[in-house]
């Protein structure tokens, strides 16, 4: 049993400054750890690392040092009812089946720091996780390495004027949505109620307020980061305005983001219209012009939002659309009218409270299930959007030998307001530019009962999505971005963001990340380099 007890002395004045986090050559990850307070030399396991003899089992050590600084009650064991609890939790059984050494659940950014610091000591890996809900392993979860929970670093503190909110990284969004409602406010923030705030908003983050307001990234006046030094950073749009800039849609690349501050948006009551009209055929064609008509309109009335699923259920081919409206009672606006002239099967629209609007959704996500979200974007025109449907449908009884498959293609729209509201505060990385607008977000999202499926459903996928490219390209209408958080462990989202923008970013890391501890001892999720998984042949949306 360790007996030695750190005394932790970390403050945001005595790592803050962006001086500092800017790495130089002779950096000493020992004595940056003892400058914080933590004297890693009294930790006998560690002492391997510090006199850099040869050591076995790094990550045995990294864990050990963390329990043995901050309490044995935050970091999870193998073989602990609590560690399979948490591994068991995660929304895709993709995750959930990842072994992490432990699992690490830091109380605040200075904790954050010396995780990172004793990382780079042992070189253990890592993986952070805000709400966990990426579809592929490794996302937010890693074999073998630390697991970092976020969920303790979860306040919501609303500024004394209302229009700005401080959100810790780890909460969830229906937890956001419903402290906020108290005040008559919200954010542009998840559609879904347990999505984590980090991951959405880092990988861009749409919302039911985004053809108004812009995505959850183009909202967020500052972030709070770690970096690579261990030192805690403010970006903004005047404090290191180059990383708030990659930060807006760049993903885990330069640092762990432990708070947000959104600007907030007025929403009296929470309440807000929305619901699903579901449609089968003969309509099935009005639905597509419907969809087109209403992307094509947005800008006349942008309180309006949109998606469409298509899907199958007892061989019926159907089309769940999902409305909504910015403000209550919203059901008769204009921008409707297309598809309140399509008798629907069933309706569920009405108004709605935010944070049980959200709850809705997550009802209609099961966890545990193998899950995979896979998508492209193509330029908005009818045409093509009856082709993908049409090809949807056609490669979509290859799924129907998996058991459990439930394969889902979804539209929706990057519309002409939301790219326009991207250029704010000197833009983000996306590469998405209004003139070239609107686009159509097409993605299908599948789930299974388990890992026999797997090589089936991944190629079901990737022909509907290669054949759907082939027919943008012949209509003139390819676009290389891919969406983040829709995106699959085959896609090299980055790439998708343009080569200026891709550059940039890459330079950006080198600034606050010298010997690239986010590329290698952060491994998972959306490099800056390539994809999650590579080698298989699958559709990458993305000539080689």
């Amino acid at each position: 049993m360790i007996a030695t007890r750190l005394i932790l002395c970390l403050s945001l004045s005595a790592i803050g400054g962006a001086a500092q986090a800017l790495e130089s050559p002779d950096f000493n990850v020992t004595q940056q750890l003892l400058d914080l307070g933590v004297n890693v030399g009294a930790l006998p396991e560690l002492s391997n690392f510090v006199e850099r003899r040869s050591a076995t089992l790094p990550c045995a050590a990294a864990c050990l040092s963390l329990s043995v600084t901050f309490g044995r009650d935050s970091v999870l064991s193998r073989g602990e009812a609590p560690y399979e609890s948490f591994t068991g939790a995660y929304w895709s059984e993709n995750q959930g089946e990842v072994d992490p050494y432990c699992i690490f659940k830091p109380a605040n950014p200075s904790a954050i720091s010396v995780l990172v610091l004793l990382s780079r000591l042992t070189q253990c890996p890592f993986a952070v996780k805000s709400g966990g809900h990426a579809a592929f392993a490794g996302a937010s979860s890693i074999e073998g390495g630390i697991t970092v929970s976020l969920e303790k670093i979860n306040q919501v503190t609303l500024s004394s004027d209302k229009k700005t909110v401080v959100i810790g990284a780890g909460n969830r969004w229906s937890d956001v949505y419903r402290k906020l409602s108290k005040s008559d406010v919200t954010v542009t923030g998840g559609r879904v109620s347990s999505v984590g705030v980090g991951g959405l908003s880092l990988g861009g983050g749409i919302s039911f307020f985004s053809n108004l307001h812009g995505w959850a990234c183009d909202n967020v006046e500052s972030y709070e980061v770690v970096t690579a030094t261990g030192i805690i950073l403010t970006a903004s749009p005047k404090q290191n305005p180059n990383l708030y800039w990659a930060l807006r849609g760049g993903g885990n690349n330069f640092g762990i983001v432990t708070n947000f501050t959104f600007r907030t948006i007025p929403l009296p009551g929470g309440q807000l219209w929305g619901g699903t009209k579901t449609f089968m055929e003969p309509a099935l064609d009005a639905v597509v012009d419907a969809f087109a008509g209403m992307v094509t309109d947005s800008p006349q009335d942008p309180n309006a939002g949109l998606w469409v699923a298509w899907l199958k259920n007892s061989g019926l081919e159907l089309a769940a659309t999902e409305l909504w409206y910015a403000k209550p009672d919203g059901g008769s606006a204009a921008i409707f009218d297309a598809f309140n002239a399509i008798a629907p099967i069933a309706d569920s629209t009405g108004n709605k409270f935010l944070p049980d609007y959200t709850d809705g959704h997550e009802a209609s996500n099961p966890s545990g299930l193998r899950e995979i979200y896979y998508g492209l974007t193509v330029k908005a025109d009818v045409r093509l959007a009856r082709l993908a449907r049409d090809i949807f449908y056609d490669e979509y009884p290859a799924a129907e030998a998996v058991a459990g498959a439930n394969p889902v293609m979804i539209f929706q729209a990057i519309t002409t307001g939301q790219m326009a509201r991207m250029r704010a505060n000197g833009g983000n990385p996306l590469g998405l530019d209004a003139a070239d607008g609107p686009l159509y977000l097409i993605h299908v999202a599948c789930w299974w009962q388990d890992a026999a499926g797997d090589a089936a459903i991944h190629a079901m996928i990737s022909t509907v999505l290669a054949r759907i490219t082939a027919e943008a390209k012949a209509l003139g209408l390819q676009n290389d971005y891919v969406y983040m958080n829709y995106a699959s462990a085959f896609q090299d989202v980055i790439k998708g963001y343009g080569a200026a923008n891709a550059a940039r970013l890459k330079s950006i890391a080198r600034t606050y990340d010298l010997t690239g501890v986010f590329q290698r001892l952060q491994p998972g999720h959306f490099k800056l380099n390539r994809a999650p998984v590579t080698g298989t042949g699958y559709f990458s949306g993305l000539d080689a």
